[in-house]
């Protein structure tokens, strides 16, 4: 990839999203935050902020209904707690969301999480594992049957978009140690605190994601349902912050050179979970062409991981929630 990114160019005109719903998870700051007041500026008539902090959540709602581009519109905005590092608050926010929303036309997956030092989750994970991946996963696991169920209501294909990074594709560990070749279980490595580098374990929990997702779109009837990941690249955010010092000052300089706006981030967030077509069903966009699957991930030895990883996440999912059919 180049150093300096491509320049994104804006949403195309008469986007009009009247009369759909949608749900941001992560959706109290950075891309979230700015990808749920894109959508209302499209006259998205109904937003659930899927936040952490119901608090900050409140406080979002009063300022997005300020923006002189979304106050006309009076759109519905509601706040429903939801903690990706938790599996119960999972759990309660996905049988509370379909009391909330009768019908939900847009979900965008985009809570996540980097970090350096290995943190193990409350479910006993690797945080980053938790949160990037397996809360993803069980999320989907528990709203499938709500979002087909949609599908069938509204007569158009609920949307899914996932945000996932292209760092999956080339600063990833799994070429260079295979999983398998290490450890019994791909969940097994990268839960170990002494198995990844710090370097790495971002890019590696994106491997995970990018699998399941490759797994599961195929199981999908993308009638009801049309699922694609998205990278809106490297996005002037507060991602860094969690940095030591002697790593955090050099990457704000190369983001003061190369980074994307949020506003930028956002139209490519947007264009991926209401622009994008059939053909991105499935498939990871890097800014908003379709990308071929990584030269690793369609590997044998990738092949071999992708297949594993979901044995074991299903039987991971299958101690906290029932499964959905596609996913058996």
């Amino acid at each position: 990839m180049p150093f300096l990114q491509p320049k994104v160019t804006p949403l195309p005109p008469g986007i009009d999203l009247t009369g759909k719903s949608a749900v941001v998870t992560g959706a109290s700051a950075g891309l979230g935050l700015e990808t749920a007041r894109q959508l209302l500026t499209l006259n998205l008539t109904t937003l659930i902020l899927a936040v952490r902090n119901e608090s900050k959540g409140a406080t979002c709602i009063k300022n997005l209904l300020q923006d002189p581009a979304i106050k006309s519109k009076k759109p519905t905005i509601k706040v429903l707690k939801l903690d990706v590092n938790d599996n119960n608050c999972i759990t309660t926010f996905s049988k509370t969301l379909p009391q909330t929303l009768p019908t939900l036309d847009i979900l965008i997956l985009n809570a996540g999480i980097s970090r350096l030092k290995h943190n193990p989750s409350p479910s006993g994970h690797e945080e980053s594992v938790q949160v990037n991946y397996l809360s993803n996963a069980l999320l989907l696991a528990e709203l499938l049957p709500y979002l087909n169920a949609s599908a069938e209501k509204t007569g158009s294909p609920t949307r899914i978009t996932w945000l996932g990074s292209r760092m999956h594709q080339t600063m990833t560990s799994f070429p260079k140690k295979s999983p398998l070749d290490t450890c019994d279980s791909v969940l097994e490595y990268m839960d170990g605190g002494d198995t990844v580098s710090p370097l790495y374990r971002y890019a590696d929990s994106k491997v995970l994601c990018a699998m399941f997702m490759y797994s599961l779109a195929p199981r999908l009837d993308a009638s009801k349902i049309m699922l694609n990941m998205v990278c809106p690249g490297m996005v002037d955010t507060a991602i860094s912050d969690f940095l030591p010092i002697y790593w955090r000052l050099p990457v704000n300089l190369v983001k003061a050179v190369r980074a994307r706006s949020v506003e930028a981030g956002g139209w490519l967030i947007v264009n991926a979970a209401v622009v994008a077509g059939p053909e991105s069903h499935g498939r990871f966009l890097e800014d908003k062409e379709v990308l071929e699957v990584s030269k690793y991930i369609r590997s044998e030895a990738g092949k071999n991981v992708q297949e594993k990883l979901w044995e074991e996440t299903m039987d991971e999912l299958k101690k906290l929630t029932t499964l959905p059919r596609e996913f058996e």
